[in-house]
């Protein structure tokens, strides 16, 4: 079985650990416990959009759920390959690329991956997850917000703020949208501010 450091190695690029290989092994994001935990049944599909290591899709399948996991990094198959779990579907690939089927998902969680899409990408990106989700469906997802410090730095992303938040949802019911900002570290530990928008929704 391959070890959490083989699967540093094997998704390292240009001698480079991946931001995936960095986050082997962490529990599942706090905002995800709290978004399952408003589900009424436990028998069904989630999306886990920028899947990475696979921490988050691990507790979904615990919690009982079959789970799409989407990344662009290969990673996602070898994580995949140390679960075993016939309900996984492991998918490298650009979310971008990727069908979302209408009505398929009880929860789709997208963390810290749709500030990386283009700006002009998001909507359509959006209309397609609110879309994948079932009646009463959760989604889980963050964007980060335009005191970001990487805002003026990486102009291939999106940064944003609350009203335009607001706007990419008019179809779902607000459970929970916090804004943090603090002064933190990026995956390789070098200093970041970070400006973040935790979200969970309902259809």
């Amino acid at each position: 079985m391959p070890t959490n450091k083989a699967l540093m190695v094997g998704s390292e690029r240009s001698g480079k650990p991946s931001y995936a290989s960095l986050r082997v092994g962490r529990l599942p994001n706090r905002l995800l416990v709290d978004a399952l935990d408003l589900l009424d049944v436990r028998e069904g599909r989630a999306l886990d959009i920028g899947a990475g290591p696979l921490n988050d899709t691990r507790f979904l399948l615990q919690a009982g759920l079959s789970v799409d996991a989407v990344d662009t990094d290969p990673l996602i198959l070898s994580a995949a390959a140390m679960l075993k779990d016939r309900r996984l579907n492991a998918i490298v690939d650009d979310i971008r690329n990727v069908r979302i089927a209408r009505g398929a998902y009880l929860l789709i969680v997208a963390i810290h991956v749709l500030p990386f899409l283009r700006r002009a990408d998001v909507p359509s990106i959006m209309s397609s997850i609110i879309n994948g989700l079932r009646s009463n469906g959760v989604l889980c997802c963050t964007f980060f917000g335009v005191n970001d410090g990487w805002a003026q730095r990486r102009p291939h992303m999106n940064f944003l703020s609350r009203s335009e938040i607001d706007c990419l949802f008019p179809q779902l019911r607000p459970i929970e949208i916090s804004e943090l900002e603090y002064d933190g570290a990026e995956a390789n530990d070098s200093p970041k501010r970070w400006h973040i928008f935790r979200c969970i929704l309902r259809k």
